[in-house]
């Protein structure tokens, strides 16, 4: 019963992480069950195979002594602390990265480390089914257009590389983000760590199943992507395989698992396993000291969030700031606004957006841009994929920081893509909780600092001049109604 106990005690406490920490369970629910990207529908494996290993290790789980952990409970404090704040800031790729460490160091906290160290692998596993990988996907994307275009040269037949565009005398190829091989990445280093731990291997023997998985995952989509483009060029992409090669590409990958199974089995000797594990020995009380831990853990990772739930609610949000500009500084007047301006900056789920003009009497014109969310959110925030100060009309050419009488800045120089081309720059920064930042990483983590304590405020103010005669008449005149302006 002992050996049962600890084993449904871990498995409850992973199922109470789940539960207390609900957004990155829901994130990682929805990316596993989207059956049109397809890229992370492996987790449900990934999930099981982590408690199978537990499961499988229960007689060592049960016969590990056990005691609480002071040190790995800072750590849980301190992971908890740095979830919230990503959470709040919206960070989505790092909230859930710190998802599965906190259930390690829960366990850790309750049962201290000789428990813990069992858990290591089961943890660390659990990474591969992480919508984080996301990260390595425009890089690959990149790196296969490299590969495309080093490959046809040698063996043709003719190609133009434009971007990700790859263009053949009979046709056209986009390597999109799905061509990246994310896909067989992830699963192949999966299968490759797991094989290291199924045959007990050395750290080193594992590093090199590791590294060779790599090589052959990242062969496999390379040699997917050329055979698509040789097709379509000898059938005058009239194949059906141009319509539909998702499976042929997870045949190609399959001879890849089988050369790597061959190849390891041969050249990589299986480390001596070691004899089976001692029959688990009964330690004074193990049940309240289990019970001990157990109750410590939860009761912090319950604690933390319901904590800053209460101090958000005390702390109701700002109301919305005043219009910028309603007074504009001297030599300047309001100017009619044109709504089809060429910049059209994009905020979804903005509370307030805001623009004026201000005009001189030399003929200048400065657009002023102001939003403000009260409560930011995964698709409603200030810094986040959807969201773009300079629009996607203007096409950027350069950025720089620059730092005026009114602060920093971050500048950007822009031109219109369609006529009558005209170049512009943009001044922009963020006001976060009674600060201005120039950095998005900065503003977003200080918003989520504050953010687990009360409900700030976050804004962003753009200011745009076009450059006549040049950019550098367009720099002072920025700088005069910046200046102005934040004097008032």
């Amino acid at each position: 019963m002992l050996v049962q106990r600890r084993m449904w005690l871990i498995l409850a406490l992973a199922l109470i992480v789940a539960a207390v920490y609900w957004p990155s369970t829901a994130v990682l629910a929805e990316q596993w069950t989207d059956f049109r990207n397809l890229t992370y529908t492996h987790g449900w494996l990934i999930l099981i195979v982590c408690v199978a290993l537990i499961v499988g290790r229960r007689d060592e789980l049960a016969a590990a002594p056990a005691r609480p952990w002071p040190l790995a409970l800072a750590a849980l404090g301190g992971g908890i602390f740095a979830w919230l704040i990503c959470y709040r800031a919206s960070i989505q790729d790092l909230h859930i990265t710190i998802f599965p460490a906190l259930f390690w160091l829960a366990a850790a906290a309750a049962w201290g480390w000789p428990v813990a160290r069992l858990l290591i692998f089961p943890v660390a596993f659990f990474y591969f089914a992480l919508p984080s990988w996301s990260q390595l996907s425009n890089p690959l994307q990149d790196l296969t257009v490299v590969v495309m275009k080093g490959v046809l040269s040698v063996t043709g037949p003719p190609a133009r590389i434009h971007g990700s565009f790859i263009h053949i005398p009979n046709g056209s190829f986009e390597v999109q983000e799905g061509c990246s091989g994310l896909h067989y990445l992830i699963v192949g280093l999966a299968v490759a760590a797991l094989n290291g731990e199924l045959r007990h291997d050395s750290a080193r023997n594992r590093a090199i199943q590791l590294a060779f998985m790599l090589l052959l995952a990242l062969l496999a989509n390379w040699v997917r992507v050329y055979t698509i483009i040789q097709v379509g060029y000898l059938t005058d992409m009239h194949s059906s395989l141009l319509r539909n090669h998702y499976w042929f590409g997870w045949g190609v990958f399959a001879v890849a698992l089988v050369i790597f199974f061959y190849i390891t089995a041969k050249l990589i000797p299986e480390s001596a396993r070691a004899g089976p594990p001692p029959p688990p020995v009964a330690i004074a009380a193990p049940r309240r000291a289990d019970a001990a831990g157990m109750g410590l853990v939860v009761a912090i990772l319950v604690a933390l969030p319901a904590l800053s739930l209460l101090l958000r609610s005390l702390h109701p949000p700002a109301p919305m700031p005043e219009a910028l500009g309603a007074d504009p500084p001297t030599a300047w007047v309001m100017a009619p606004v044109d709504i089809h301006s060429s910049w059209q900056p994009r905020f979804n789920g903005a509370d307030q957006q805001r623009r004026l003009a201000l005009a001189n009497s030399s003929g200048a014109t400065v657009e002023v841009y102001t939003v403000v969310y009260r409560n930011q959110r995964q698709g409603a925030e200030l810094i986040g994929s959807g969201s773009t100060v300079i629009g996607t009309t203007l096409r950027p050419r350069a950025a720089q920081l620059v730092q005026m009488a009114a602060g920093r800045f971050r500048e950007n120089e822009v031109a219109e893509r369609a006529a009558p081309y005209g170049e512009y720059l943009i001044w922009s920064r963020y006001e976060i909780a009674g600060r201005e930042f120039v950095v998005p990483l900065a503003a977003q983590l200080w918003y989520g600092v504050n953010a687990t304590m009360s409900n700030p405020t976050a804004a962003l103010v753009a200011f745009r001049a076009a450059c006549l005669p040049d950019c550098a008449a367009a720099r002072r005149t920025l700088a005069v109604v910046s200046g102005a302006l934040n004097a008032r």
